[in-house]
Protein backbone atom coordinates (compact mmCIF):
# COMPACT_ATOMS: atom_id res chain seq x y z
CA UNK A 1 0.00 0.00 0.00
CA UNK A 2 2.79 2.26 1.05
CA UNK A 3 4.42 1.73 -2.21
CA UNK A 4 1.40 1.78 -4.32
CA UNK A 5 0.86 5.82 -2.52
CA UNK A 6 4.37 6.29 -3.85
CA UNK A 7 4.24 5.19 -7.29
CA UNK A 8 1.19 7.70 -7.25
CA UNK A 9 3.14 10.91 -5.36
CA UNK A 10 5.78 10.11 -8.62
CA UNK A 11 3.20 9.85 -11.53
CA UNK A 12 1.69 13.16 -10.11
CA UNK A 13 4.91 14.90 -9.42
CA UNK A 14 6.15 14.54 -13.37
CA UNK A 15 2.73 15.83 -14.30
CA UNK A 16 3.11 19.06 -12.55
CA UNK A 17 4.57 22.10 -13.93
CA UNK A 18 8.02 22.97 -13.10
CA UNK A 19 7.55 27.30 -12.64
CA UNK A 20 11.10 28.62 -12.91
CA UNK A 21 11.59 32.26 -11.82
CA UNK A 22 15.26 33.74 -11.06
CA UNK A 23 14.75 33.20 -7.45
CA UNK A 24 13.46 29.49 -7.19
CA UNK A 25 11.88 26.79 -9.10
CA UNK A 26 8.41 25.57 -7.52
CA UNK A 27 6.79 22.84 -8.19
CA UNK A 28 3.24 21.55 -6.99
CA UNK A 29 3.41 24.18 -4.33
CA UNK A 30 6.74 23.05 -3.27
CA UNK A 31 9.72 25.56 -3.50
CA UNK A 32 12.22 22.68 -4.83
CA UNK A 33 15.09 25.13 -4.66
CA UNK A 34 16.39 28.65 -3.90
CA UNK A 35 19.05 30.80 -5.20
CA UNK A 36 20.33 31.85 -1.39
CA UNK A 37 21.54 28.18 -1.81
CA UNK A 38 24.06 29.06 -4.05
CA UNK A 39 26.68 28.93 -1.19
CA UNK A 40 25.54 25.68 0.27
CA UNK A 41 25.64 24.06 -3.14
CA UNK A 42 29.21 25.44 -4.04
CA UNK A 43 30.42 23.40 -1.09
CA UNK A 44 28.10 19.84 -1.82
CA UNK A 45 29.84 20.52 -5.52
CA UNK A 46 33.47 20.92 -3.86
CA UNK A 47 32.79 17.75 -1.68
CA UNK A 48 31.49 15.36 -4.30
CA UNK A 49 34.21 16.42 -6.49
CA UNK A 50 37.19 16.34 -4.43
CA UNK A 51 37.74 12.83 -5.60
CA UNK A 52 37.44 13.64 -9.45
CA UNK A 53 36.51 10.62 -11.31
CA UNK A 54 33.10 10.21 -12.06
CA UNK A 55 30.63 12.09 -10.44
CA UNK A 56 27.10 11.25 -9.80
CA UNK A 57 24.22 14.16 -9.13
CA UNK A 58 20.46 12.98 -8.20
CA UNK A 59 18.72 16.11 -8.64
CA UNK A 60 18.91 19.10 -11.08
CA UNK A 61 16.80 21.99 -9.40
CA UNK A 62 18.34 25.13 -10.35
CA UNK A 63 21.32 23.52 -11.62
CA UNK A 64 23.74 25.29 -9.43
CA UNK A 65 25.34 22.53 -8.01
CA UNK A 66 26.02 20.94 -11.27
CA UNK A 67 27.34 24.41 -12.50
CA UNK A 68 29.93 23.81 -9.97
CA UNK A 69 30.91 20.50 -10.21
CA UNK A 70 31.25 20.74 -14.43
CA UNK A 71 33.32 23.92 -13.44
CA UNK A 72 35.95 20.89 -11.42
CA UNK A 73 38.73 20.13 -13.76
CA UNK A 74 39.09 17.12 -11.79
CA UNK A 75 36.39 15.32 -12.71
CA UNK A 76 35.70 12.87 -15.76
CA UNK A 77 32.14 12.39 -15.97
CA UNK A 78 29.24 13.55 -14.53
CA UNK A 79 25.78 11.91 -14.20
CA UNK A 80 22.66 13.60 -13.24
CA UNK A 81 19.23 11.95 -12.53
CA UNK A 82 16.18 13.83 -12.96
CA UNK A 83 12.83 13.12 -12.78
CA UNK A 84 10.80 16.29 -13.98
CA UNK A 85 10.52 16.42 -17.55
CA UNK A 86 10.83 20.57 -17.44
CA UNK A 87 14.13 20.18 -15.55
CA UNK A 88 15.08 18.00 -17.43
CA UNK A 89 14.78 20.39 -20.58
CA UNK A 90 16.06 22.96 -18.70
CA UNK A 91 19.21 20.76 -18.13
CA UNK A 92 19.82 20.06 -21.92
CA UNK A 93 19.42 23.70 -22.62
CA UNK A 94 22.02 24.52 -19.69
CA UNK A 95 24.90 22.20 -20.78
CA UNK A 96 23.79 21.23 -24.36
CA UNK A 97 27.90 21.55 -25.32
CA UNK A 98 28.74 19.18 -21.85
CA UNK A 99 26.23 17.19 -22.92
CA UNK A 100 27.44 16.50 -26.54
CA UNK A 101 31.13 16.38 -25.13
CA UNK A 102 29.95 13.61 -23.17
CA UNK A 103 31.13 15.01 -19.64
CA UNK A 104 27.95 15.08 -18.79
CA UNK A 105 25.22 12.31 -18.52
CA UNK A 106 21.67 13.05 -18.26
CA UNK A 107 19.13 10.03 -17.17
CA UNK A 108 15.77 10.88 -16.41
CA UNK A 109 13.73 9.01 -14.03
CA UNK A 110 13.39 8.04 -10.07
CA UNK A 111 16.75 7.18 -8.63
CA UNK A 112 14.79 4.33 -7.28
CA UNK A 113 14.25 2.95 -10.57
CA UNK A 114 17.81 4.10 -12.44
CA UNK A 115 20.52 3.44 -9.93
CA UNK A 116 19.58 -0.53 -9.66
CA UNK A 117 21.01 -0.60 -13.10
CA UNK A 118 24.07 0.51 -12.25
CA UNK A 119 27.03 -1.64 -11.40
CA UNK A 120 28.67 -1.14 -7.98
CA UNK A 121 31.70 1.01 -6.87
CA UNK A 122 30.74 3.63 -10.31
CA UNK A 123 31.73 6.57 -8.85
CA UNK A 124 34.05 8.71 -6.44
CA UNK A 125 31.46 11.40 -5.49
CA UNK A 126 28.03 11.30 -5.17
CA UNK A 127 26.36 14.20 -4.10
CA UNK A 128 21.94 13.60 -3.57
CA UNK A 129 19.96 16.48 -3.56
CA UNK A 130 16.77 15.33 -4.56
CA UNK A 131 13.34 16.69 -3.39
CA UNK A 132 10.82 15.51 -1.31
CA UNK A 133 7.17 14.46 -3.00
CA UNK A 134 4.94 14.98 -0.49
CA UNK A 135 4.89 16.92 2.77
CA UNK A 136 5.62 13.71 4.80
CA UNK A 137 8.76 13.31 3.53
CA UNK A 138 9.98 16.99 3.60
CA UNK A 139 12.93 15.73 6.10
CA UNK A 140 14.35 12.01 5.82
CA UNK A 141 13.49 11.55 2.60
CA UNK A 142 17.22 10.78 1.70
CA UNK A 143 17.68 7.85 4.45
CA UNK A 144 16.40 5.35 1.52
CA UNK A 145 19.47 6.43 -0.55
CA UNK A 146 22.15 5.80 1.61
CA UNK A 147 22.49 2.19 1.40
CA UNK A 148 22.45 3.04 -2.37
CA UNK A 149 24.79 5.76 -2.33
CA UNK A 150 27.54 3.40 -0.15
CA UNK A 151 26.64 0.99 -3.18
CA UNK A 152 27.63 3.17 -5.69
CA UNK A 153 30.58 4.49 -4.68
CA UNK A 154 34.29 3.14 -4.90
CA UNK A 155 36.71 2.77 -2.09
CA UNK A 156 37.08 5.67 -0.29
CA UNK A 157 34.71 7.83 -2.55
CA UNK A 158 32.71 10.42 -0.84
CA UNK A 159 28.99 11.30 -0.26
CA UNK A 160 27.43 14.13 0.47
CA UNK A 161 23.38 15.68 0.55
CA UNK A 162 21.31 18.26 1.23
CA UNK A 163 21.12 18.02 4.98
CA UNK A 164 18.43 19.41 7.34
CA UNK A 165 20.55 19.70 10.53
CA UNK A 166 22.01 23.29 11.36
CA UNK A 167 25.48 22.63 13.43
CA UNK A 168 26.07 19.01 13.01
CA UNK A 169 24.98 15.41 12.66
CA UNK A 170 22.11 13.87 14.77
CA UNK A 171 23.14 10.54 16.64
CA UNK A 172 20.28 9.18 14.61
CA UNK A 173 22.28 10.42 11.30
CA UNK A 174 25.23 9.03 11.89
CA UNK A 175 23.60 5.22 13.13
CA UNK A 176 21.98 5.20 9.72
CA UNK A 177 25.01 5.73 7.70
CA UNK A 178 27.33 3.40 9.71
CA UNK A 179 24.27 0.81 9.49
CA UNK A 180 24.80 1.19 5.79
CA UNK A 181 28.54 0.70 5.97
CA UNK A 182 30.05 4.40 6.32
CA UNK A 183 32.64 4.67 9.08
CA UNK A 184 34.29 8.14 7.97
CA UNK A 185 31.52 10.68 8.72
CA UNK A 186 32.38 14.05 9.24
CA UNK A 187 30.83 17.83 7.99
CA UNK A 188 31.22 21.49 7.37
CA UNK A 189 29.10 24.17 8.88
CA UNK A 190 28.21 26.39 5.86
CA UNK A 191 26.64 29.81 6.18
CA UNK A 192 23.51 30.35 4.93
CA UNK A 193 21.25 33.43 4.52
CA UNK A 194 17.76 31.93 3.10
CA UNK A 195 14.59 34.65 2.57
CA UNK A 196 12.11 35.42 5.07
CA UNK A 197 9.71 33.92 2.10
CA UNK A 198 11.39 30.73 2.05
CA UNK A 199 9.38 28.02 4.11
CA UNK A 200 11.69 24.85 4.49
CA UNK A 201 14.88 26.62 5.75
CA UNK A 202 15.22 29.18 8.29
CA UNK A 203 18.76 29.06 10.25
CA UNK A 204 21.74 30.71 9.22
CA UNK A 205 23.91 27.44 8.91
CA UNK A 206 23.79 24.40 7.48
CA UNK A 207 26.17 20.92 7.57
CA UNK A 208 27.56 19.83 4.17
CA UNK A 209 28.16 16.31 5.32
CA UNK A 210 31.63 14.78 4.15
CA UNK A 211 30.87 11.24 4.14
CA UNK A 212 33.75 8.58 3.44
CA UNK A 213 33.58 4.47 1.60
Amino acid sequence: MQLKMKNQFQKNWVKQKAIFSEKELNIKGFQVMQRWEDNYMKSLAAIATSRGGNVLEIGFGLGISATYIQKSKKIKTHTIIECHPDVIKRAKTMFREEIRKKRLILKQGFWEDITPKIKSASFDGILFDSSPLDKETVFFHYFPFFKEAYRLLKKDGVFTYFSDEATGFSNKHIRLLKKVGFKKINFKICRVRPPKSCRYWKHKTIIAPIVIK
